[in-house]
């Protein structure tokens, strides 16, 4: 029996870090159930399994029609499973989970709130809850269980990422509800960047966010997003045209804002990605301004 349960909780844990960079989670084991509860479990989570991994070596394999009817499959398959075993955290998880990649966004909310009442210590619960208020426009709710979230698994860069981007979009109403001073907003916020980005140094899309959090600041920091970009842009191979290219972009932006502008001209020339042009464009009529 506990040789089945520590593969289905390995098994859960692959699912997760398919969907979602960089989240880990440690799942509760009901020790009541069954042998034959575990292994209807792992047996779905399995067949799940085998579709994302398909789907990630050859994205065209399924057509839409295959693609929606194996879905359909195993939301009746958990559904069936849960109708008896209601409390089984671990199938609530995976199936939360396949209701968000579904967009059945209400049905994954009630799966993940029914979880975190029978098991109020798992992070990734309280992360995906966390979403799930954001995405409706529940800053104070979003902003309470990602940093449960966080509490619980302090080394889980997306929880961090999540937080930073909550103090940026809700940062108007934090403000209006004196829940935190601009200070302390534009701190945290910064914080929670510069923290998801110590957790995965090499995540392209998280050293963005950060060189990005500097601009969003109320006084914006130019010179430390200059010397970030700086670093990003010494750690990125030359053969990677394309993103070297768009950390130039945001460093002739910078340049400019530094009131280096033949610099930042200079640099812009350097730019000849056809999918920059327009972007590369925007900058330099902003140079023309200074």
């Amino acid at each position: 029996m506990h040789s089945l349960r520590t593969l289905l909780l390995l098994l859960l844990l692959l699912l997760l870090l398919l969907s979602t960079i960089g989240v880990t989670t440690q799942l509760a084991a009901d020790t009541k159930q069954s042998d034959l509860d575990t292994q209807r479990l792992l047996d779905i989570s399995k067949r799940e399994q085998k579709i994302y991994q398909k789907i990630a070596t050859d994205p065209e394999f399924y057509s839409a029609d295959d693609l929606e009817r194996h879905v359909n499959e195993l939301i009746i398959s958990y559904s069936s499973y849960l109708s008896e075993n209601p409390e089984d955290v671990s199938a609530l998880i995976l199936y939360g989970k396949l209701m968000r990649r579904v967009s059945k966004n209400d049905e994954a909310f009630k799966a993940f709130l029914k979880a975190d009442e029978l098991d109020p210590k798992i992070a990734v619960v309280k992360q995906q809850i966390g979403n799930h208020f954001a995405e409706t426009g529940k800053g104070k709710a979003a902003l309470t269980f990602t940093l449960n979230a966080i509490e619980l698994d302090s080394e889980a860069p997306a929880y961090h990422y999540a937080l930073g981007e909550i103090l940026y979009t809700f940062r108007g109403q934090f403000l209006e509800e004196a829940i935190f001073t601009r200070d302390a907003l534009d701190r945290e916020m910064l914080k929670a960047f510069q923290t998801t980005v110590r957790l995965q140094p090499d995540n392209f899309d998280s050293q963005m966010r950060l060189g990005e959090a500097y601009y969003d600041l109320a006084s914006p920091d130019w010179k430390a997003a200059l010397l970030h970009w700086d670093k990003v842009r010494k750690a990125t191979s030359e053969d990677d045209t394309l993103r070297a290219q768009i950390i130039d972009l945001h460093k002739t932006r910078v340049l400019g804002k530094l009131g280096r502008t033949a610099e930042a001209k200079e640099l812009a020339k350097t730019i000849a990605q056809p999918s920059l042009q327009q972007s590369k464009q925007q900058v330099l009529a902003e140079l023309s301004e200074f």
